[in-house]
């Protein structure tokens, strides 16, 4: 299978890269063009089947060439490495590519707290990812504002309304990097730290 990944430095992205090439896919992966890879040999130990595109996020151009001869796109956007105002540009971009291209099937991660599951978070947790929404309501400011659930709701609206996309949308509840244990302990001062 071909599989494109967009989502750069994030532990999701990182990990389903890993994953895709030990399991034999072929894998497209866009990055930042300051971007460090999480193992340098990353690139030499798959040279056959793992093509990085360095990129910034809004050259459309290279989408198209992350996207040509996939079978599928992964979304993984992590907004300690991406703006999330980036978010909605990135999926109408990738989008656009994924018509050309014919590519029908993408998996987009988002987060819990995400459109209706957005009621299911705790206060402390919602007031930490949406704090600049507050800081713009509290100062009077009409300048543009943004939140990660509000960027990541909207991302979900794009692909549930896109015409013949295959698509599934995944909201984990929380991800962590490191060793997998079969527990963990989250908490906005995990997430945030």
């Amino acid at each position: 299978m071909r599989i494109a990944v967009v989502g750069g430095m994030g532990a999701v992205a990182q990990h389903a890269v890993v994953q895709a090439l030990e399991a034999g896919h072929f894998v497209s992966w866009m990055v930042n063009p300051t971007d460090h890879l999480p193992d340098p040999c990353l690139e030499t130990d798959f040279p056959q089947v793992l093509c990085i595109i360095r990129s910034p996020w809004d050259n459309s151009e290279k989408y198209d060439e992350l996207v040509a001869e996939c079978d599928a796109v992964l979304v993984a956007l992590d907004f300690n490495h991406t703006r999330p105002e980036q978010f909605v540009p990135i999926q109408h971009i990738l989008q656009k590519s994924m018509r050309k291209h014919n590519v029908q099937r993408v998996i987009l991660v988002t987060m819990h707290g995400s459109a209706e599951s957005s009621r299911q978070l705790d206060w402390e947790l919602w007031a930490k990812l949406n704090i600049n929404q507050v800081f713009y309501v509290a100062l009077g400011t009409m300048a543009p504002c943004w939140s990660i659930v509000s960027q990541y709701s909207a991302q979900e609206q794009i692909v549930k309304n896109a015409e013949s996309l295959k698509y599934t949308i995944l909201r984990p509840a929380a991800v962590t990097d490191g060793p997998a244990t079969g527990t963990y302990l989250a908490s906005p001062s995990h997430i945030f730290g």
